[in-house]
């Protein structure tokens, strides 16, 4: 067989990628239009719709989980709206994706409606009611809904972290950002040279209230397997970009597992629901650390609908830098942080990863010692917790949210009242 130069070779793995990836999107498009044309009518923006607040999702079902984990604060300040007087629907959710308008009519009562044209959205983003919109990530379709002049724009982000894509520009391009913290105000406003600090507005992580309810799964699980402490081992994906490579699952994940498994910890393994969408390492990382997994008495694949129930269940968690990490803070147990392997990925300087235990690429052997050794964490937990946090005792930052969201409107409604 002769081979191809290398150049030559190279184009030819790149046009090869190239149409794979166009017959995947058109395929996508393809899939997206049967699922329209099969959308009953009240899908789309109503004419009777008087929504006062709404939350705008623009991508597809990869990424919904962004959204599932605010349909709970949504829904809490919906009932505050109503007991003060604002209508039967006072907030509804617009999204552009079909299979995504489906799939959230099953999971939320919220009113969902869907547009995938301009027109659609131009009908939904200039109703006379509407005051205040939230994103919850920064995805580029955004743009198309931060044109609409009236309604105030809100930035929520789907999950506290000290990523680089949290202290992004972008976020100039909102009315308001709503911060989980301290913290997370003193990144921003630390960066983003002319942001606004009365545009920040602290409300914790509302979703940390909900009642939580221990999976039926884990009840099975818990009933016969060995005893033992429980660590929580959540990794997060490869991320879109060498900055965001945060994930260390086909570093180190199997032999991590290994390591916890080996020392007698019970294993609560739940990846991202992203791993291995754009690098076949992780990919490939994920079905081993799952068979291993599966294979032993102390591993639990956690194929459960959502991470709330883990924080009370658990001992320990183990995680890399990601919201979970910060949501963990709200349990005062021990937490021991992944460092990124990747070269590239960008690290803020005295963040979480300096502030906790840690291990990285070639200091595995020390995970064991990290776990039984946490002396002084609970009240180091304490304190980081009220710093990336605030308060929270339960119902606080749900509170802190409905709060800062009837600001939002009030505010907005005023401004607008005054210009007719």
């Amino acid at each position: 067989m002769t081979n191809l130069p290398e150049d030559l070779s190279h184009q030819a793995v790149k046009g090869a990628n190239f149409a794979q990836s166009a017959a995947k999107l058109g395929a996508r498009k393809f899939r997206d239009r049967i699922h329209e044309s099969r959308l009953s009518a009240d899908f789309y923006p109503q004419d009777t719709d008087e929504f006062i607040a709404a939350a705008y999702f623009g991508v597809g079902m990869d990424s919904v989980y962004q959204l599932e984990q605010w349909l709970w604060p949504f829904e809490q300040l919906e009932a505050e709206m109503k007991r003060s007087g604002h209508g039967e629907q006072p907030f509804g959710i617009i999204v552009r994706s079909p299979m995504v308008a489906k799939h959230l009519r099953n999971v939320t009562h919220l009113p969902v409606r869907f547009s995938r044209l301009t027109k659609g959205l131009d009908e939904f983003m200039t109703s006379s009611s509407l005051r205040t919109v939230f994103y919850v990530n920064q995805s580029t379709p955004n743009f198309q809904a931060l044109r609409y002049p009236n309604p105030a724009h809100v930035h929520l982000s789907h999950g506290e972290s000290e990523k680089i894509s949290m202290i992004s520009n972008q976020l100039k391009a909102y009315d308001y950002v709503f911060t989980a913290g301290e913290a997370a105000r003193e990144r921003i406003e630390h960066t983003l040279v002319g942001m606004d600090s009365e545009r920040l507005l602290d409300v914790g992580r509302p979703q940390l209230d909900r009642p939580r309810e221990i999976a039926q799964a884990w009840r099975e699980f818990d009933a016969e397997a060995p005893a033992g402490m429980t660590v929580f081992y959540a990794p997060t994906w490869e991320g879109d970009s060498p900055s965001m490579a945060y994930g260390t699952l086909a570093d180190n994940g199997a032999m991590l597992v290994s390591a916890m498994l080996a020392a007698g910890y019970r294993v609560i393994f739940r990846p991202h629901p992203r791993t291995g969408v754009r690098d076949r390492k992780f990919k490939r990382a994920l079905d081993e650390v799952r068979s291993i997994i599966e294979a032993a008495p102390r591993g639990f694949m956690d194929l459960t609908s959502d991470v709330s129930w883990q924080f009370d269940e658990a001992d320990r968690a183990l995680v890399e830098m990601s919201s979970v990490a910060f949501d963990w803070l709200s349990t005062s147990k021990p937490l021991v942080m992944i460092k990124p392997c990747h070269s590239d990925s960008m690290v803020l300087p005295g963040g979480l990863l300096d502030r906790t235990p840690t291990i990285g690429k070639g200091s595995e052997d020390s995970l064991i010692e990290l776990l039984s050794d946490q002396t002084d964490s609970v009240e180091t937990a304490a304190r980081l917790c009220e710093h990336y946090l605030g308060s929270t005792v339960q119902g606080a930052q749900v509170n802190r949210f409905i709060s800062a969201a009837k600001q939002v409107i009030v505010e907005r409604d005023t401004s607008l009242s005054g210009s007719l």
